[in-house]
């Protein structure tokens, strides 16, 4: 029950939570903060403490500067971050907002819209190339680019002439996946040694589940008796985009731990749960809120997923590759034992079945030469 007039509650796990006005945008829309403590008057002395010391803090209206003709890259780029700021994931404008400011806003920001030419793309795009930068990559920055400009024009600011956006044809990365005596190592390895988080590893390698995925799991997403496991959470570090205080330190963090909905609409998804994995999930299920990789109602988030995993494939004398892998073995291993891609697409989550096959279906050259040979036995 909120405080009249203070906007002050106690939440359900026992903390409380004092909510204030950071700014307003310039629609008129109120955009909220919060801070957390253990007491009410601790969150009270806290939100006064952090109006006292912004001035105007809690009624800020954020207005990044007037669009007219003259308006630059940088000052467009503001105002159409604040037109979709709550329209899309946390994560997804986080991605966006490091975008503009690692690569767009220092090459365009003090550029006016008018001024922008194909030319100037071709050169920034030449000089990213330059720089390292994968093809992937810049073609997700020249879709910030489209997006940024796409607004501009329905605040009716134009380019001097029409953007013809370059089509990028970058090699595709060699896709690293284990040899077949490793994966086969590491498997042992995970059911002699099984606990949570082995149990976790085991899911990656036999789901193709992300490691976000993996790692936003809970107890109560798995049906025994329907034999199925649902994804439908993920888990991302992201920038701290409202500036929210850690709830026990009080300071506010550079980043904060994203859990949300999966990457797309395809990726919440049912997934049949083999027999094997059946087992091991009635051996160490705990109550549906409990985490399945920390077995506690607190997330394992995925950098230390990453870590703990580097150091078990070190101990079983395993070169070290991404986990990431095991998504890209298990899509191989599908497709090597000849079942249909449209199942395969489904269970990865992907929006079609093209993607699956571009980015995921590598088939490793002994398992070529086997064709192979097969191929001449049957000429023979």
């Amino acid at each position: 029950m909120c405080r009249k007039g203070e906007n002050i509650r106690k939440r359900k796990d026992g903390r409380w939570e004092a909510r204030f006005i950071k700014y307003r945008d310039p629609d008129g829309r109120i955009h909220y903060g919060s801070i957390y403590g253990k007491t009410y008057g601790e969150v009270k002395d806290k939100r006064n403490k952090k109006i006292a010391e912004l001035p105007g803090y809690g009624h800020l209206i954020r207005t990044p500067g007037a669009l007219d003709y003259q308006a630059t890259f940088q000052t467009v780029s503001a105002h159409w971050q604040q037109d979709i700021r709550y329209t899309i994931k946390d994560s997804t404008f986080s991605n966006y907002k490091t975008i503009l400011e690692n690569h767009l806003l220092p090459e365009f920001g003090s550029t006016q819209i008018r001024r922008i030419t194909n030319t100037g793309i071709n050169q920034f795009v030449h000089k990213k190339k330059n720089q390292g930068l994968s093809a992937g990559t810049i073609h997700v920055t020249l879709s910030v680019l489209r997006n940024v400009l796409g607004y501009a024009e329905k605040q009716g600011i134009y380019t001097s002439e029409p953007i013809r956006y370059p089509h990028l044809t970058g090699k595709n990365q060699e896709v690293q996946i284990m040899k077949l005596k490793d994966y086969e190592k590491l498997e042992k390895f995970l059911t002699e040694n099984i606990d949570d988080f082995c149990f976790g590893l085991l899911l990656c390698m036999h789901t193709g589940i992300r490691v976000g995925e993996l790692a936003g799991l809970r107890w109560g997403d798995i049906d025994f008796s329907q034999r199925k496991i649902r994804i439908q959470r993920t888990v991302i570090r992201i920038k701290n985009l409202d500036q929210i205080p850690d709830p026990v330190t009080g300071k506010i963090p550079k980043t904060c731990l994203y859990i949300g909905a999966p990457k797309t609409e395809h990726s919440n998804r049912e997934i049949p749960l083999p027999d094997k994995l059946l087992f091991y999930a009635k051996r160490f299920c705990k109550d549906n809120s409990s985490y399945i990789l920390s077995g506690t109602s607190k997330c394992m988030e995925p950098r230390v997923i990453q870590r703990r995993y580097a150091t078990l494939l070190k101990k079983c004398g395993i070169p070290p590759i991404k986990i990431h892998a095991l998504r890209h073995q298990f899509s191989c291993r599908w497709v090597e034992h000849g079942f249909d891609t449209k199942s395969l697409s489904e269970i990865l989550g992907h929006t079609s079945v093209r993607t699956t096959l571009d980015l995921y279906v590598h088939i490793q050259a002994e398992t070529k030469r086997q064709y192979m040979n097969q191929m001449m036995g049957q000429v023979i």
